[in-house]
């Protein structure tokens, strides 16, 4: 952390250059411009005139380093005052090592290894030059549909990972800048707000919003405008977070207000390149005060300070870190390490995973398994496919597509007439296969399609020891005649090493340890697996659960036992929900409020103890002040929302207070970036 001299250095500095600063070059640090196309030498120079007329503050579409340093020269050199560009570009599953998806990443409930997966993204977005990262995107999912930038279907779930993301992108260097700044966008849960949807409204959006800035110091937040009663109730529950002692890093909000007061079009901010002649002729017709103008401003200047561009002469003074290999071994590997984890094994029952000498001859059957392509979510570039890493194990395996190949007429999941022939081929190899592992793809709303589902029903009929492996973007738990599939591992799209997690998984040289991060229903809405759940090759069971009561403090204790002969991980978690009536049947699931990730070996135990705090027991309000109402809490402790033990908090009035004023709009302490953080 940047010691507090630091900080006011940083605030010294912006005072001095905003003193120094003309309208123009205010405005100009609020211009983003795309970088010219290649070949366009008039463009360049254009946009290089405006660089040293300290016109543009940010340029984004930079394709390396070296375009990043010419013009980073520019600025620092050629420029009156000498400050650095910001090159944003969006981050998304990786620069050059693809990771899973956040909807695959978000069933592995590891924090570790998905802070460890943007650390990667980082350093390979520094290396080309990139040091503003307009992500993480926090997208909700809901029982229609679970896009593959979605995080899943829980708040908590999603600021957890929202705050490990940030921590991984903004990883300190030797001086303790950070090498990039992270950009929080909320904008896709908002514009999915339902007023009977907690989750997705303001509230959610800020209990994520402060997650990302107490636990990871986020620099940026994103909430594009929407208008109307909803953006009224944004503007009510943030308002405390844009006032003094509030949020200082740079709110993209507030350009698209600017923009629109400029322009009077809905236009996204100044990320559109509105031009800073725009905003200086606005200055001057006093259409825009010079009092905003400065606090936009000197946002900026305080993100390029605590980058460590301000106290740099150059960026190319730090050499960028260079690799023969396209996608570096130690990137690959913490790839792996995250595409090992998010898998979910929903059924497995009877036990035909993981495969071994009792599963005879394995034949693999669909076009998924040997597809290098799917497992990138539509991101260019190759991964492994699943014959790709069983091969690799020298795992022994025989391989029919089950369809036929399809040209450009047919969609990938119609049915066409040499289907038939592909699928009978596919049915007499499972007749005489031990065990049939079937891989196939599916719909973000958790569909087979026609074609998918003719190979599985066909299958299932030639053999009963069929394994399916999904890799869409959504589980899928299919039924046939009414009833489950013995064994399912859901493993979506899973980026560069795919293959070889999956492989892994099914021979039992890794245990699956994802959970569901959304639940699995039908079209009418009846629950098949729970949300949290999640099979392991060991055998959990929690025992001993207990409620304690300290002054201002409650703690939820229990026993976890690994009773199988297997290792493996297990992720323990924590619901509690207020009782608002005597008998009262829930229709929705207790609120997921913390978790644990445990790994023991067969026959070990070990004590769990979770501090529930403020923000399980009470929930922020329209206005964004925070709430906690006595009564008698349900608590439940679980290896899903729906299997483990469940207990009772009694809150009386006076704890209910303390616990309310603990933290509450607390008096922050400079950060790394300038944010909120508890004192």
């Amino acid at each position: 952390m940047i010691q507090a001299i630091t900080d006011t250095e940083c605030q010294r500095l912006i005072t001095d250059l905003l003193a120094y600063m003309s309208p123009k070059e205010k405005a100009g640090q609020l211009a983003m411009r795309s970088v010219p196309l290649p070949g366009d030498r008039g463009e360049r120079e254009r946009l290089a005139a405006d660089i040293r007329k300290g016109m543009i503050g940010s340029i984004k579409g930079i394709r390396d380093r070296e375009q990043a340093d010419y013009f980073q020269n520019i600025a620092q050199t050629e420029s009156r005052l000498g400050i650095p560009l910001l090159f944003p570009a969006r981050t998304g599953t990786g620069i050059d090592t693809i990771f899973p998806t956040a909807l695959a990443a978000s069933s592995s409930w590891d924090m570790e290894a998905i802070e460890t997966s943007e650390a990667v993204i980082a350093q390979e977005a520094e290396r080309r030059g990139i040091n503003w990262a307009f992500g993480p995107e926090i997208v909700l999912s809901d029982e229609r549909r679970a896009p593959s930038d979605s995080c899943g279907q829980d708040t908590h779930l999603a600021a957890r990972i929202a705050a490990a993301r940030i921590r991984g992108l903004q990883q300190t260097d030797a001086s303790g800048a950070f090498a990039l700044l992270s950009c929080l966008d909320l904008s896709g849960i908002i514009a999915s707000y339902r007023q009977d949807d907690k989750r997705t409204g303001p509230t959610g959006a800020l209990d994520i919003t402060l997650a990302a800035i107490t636990e990871a110091n986020v620099g940026a937040i994103a909430i594009d405008e929407l208008g109307g009663e909803v953006q009224h109730a944004v503007d009510t529950a943030f308002r405390f977070l844009k006032g003094p002692g509030g949020f200082d890093g740079i709110w993209l909000s507030e350009w698209d207000d600017l923009a629109r007061d400029l322009t009077g079009s809905g236009v996204t901010g100044l990320r559109d390149g509105i031009s800073a002649d725009l905003l200086a002729t606005a200055i001057d017709q006093g259409r825009i005060s010079a009092e905003r103008l400065d606090s936009l401003v000197a946002r900026v200047l305080r993100a390029k300070f605590r980058l460590g561009l301000l106290r740099a002469a150059l960026s190319s003074s730090q050499a960028p870190q260079t690799n023969d290999l396209p996608t570096p071994i130690h990137n690959r590997e913490a790839a792996l390490e995250l595409a090992r984890r998010s898998p979910v094994l929903l059924r497995n029952e009877p036990q035909l995973l993981p495969l071994g000498i009792d599963s005879g001859d394995v034949l693999l059957v669909g076009p998924a398994a040997s597809d290098r392509s799917a497992p990138l979510a539509g991101r260019a570039g190759i991964a492994a496919s699943i014959i790709d890493g069983l091969e690799q194990l020298g795992v022994p395996h025989r391989y029919v597509s089950g369809l036929a190949l399809r040209d450009g007429g047919a969609g990938p999941g119609d049915m066409i007439a040499a289907d038939n022939m592909a699928i009978g081929m596919a049915i007499e190899a499972a007749k005489r296969a031990g065990t049939v592992v079937l891989v196939l793809a599916g719909t973000d709303k958790g569909e087979l399609e026609e074609a998918n589902e003719q190979l599985l029903y066909a299958l299932s009929a030639a053999n009963p020891r069929l394994v399916l492996v999904t890799m869409g973007p959504r589980p899928i738990d299919p039924r046939i005649s009414g009833e489950s599939l013995p064994c399912i591992l859901h493993a979506g799209q899973l980026g560069t090493m795919s293959g070889h997690a999956i492989a892994e998984l099914l021979t039992g040289e890794r245990s699956p340890s994802g959970k569901l991060s959304l639940e699995i229903c039908t079209p009418d809405g009846s629950t098949l697996l729970p949300f949290g759940h999640g099979l392991t090759y060991a055998d959990f069971a929690l025992t001993e659960f207990s409620i304690e009561l300290g002054r201002d403090t409650i703690f939820a204790i229990a026993q976890l036992h690994n009773a199988g002969n297997c290792e493996g991980t297990e992720t323990v978690q924590l619901y509690i929900a207020r009782r608002t009536t005597d008998g009262e049947t829930r229709t929705r699931r207790m609120p997921l409020v913390d978790f644990q990730r445990i790994h023991l070996r067969p026959g070990e135990r070990e004590t769990l103890t979770f501090e529930i705090g403020r923000e399980a027991m009470g929930s922020h309000q329209p206005d964004g002040s925070f709430r906690i109402e006595a009564g008698i809490f349900d608590a439940f402790l679980g290896l899903s929302s729906e299997r483990g033990i469940g207990g009772e908090i009694t809150l009386s009035e006076q704890m209910a207070r303390t616990m309310t004023v603990q933290g509450v709009h607390p008096t922050p302490t400079i950060g790394s970036f300038g944010t909120r953080r508890r004192a």
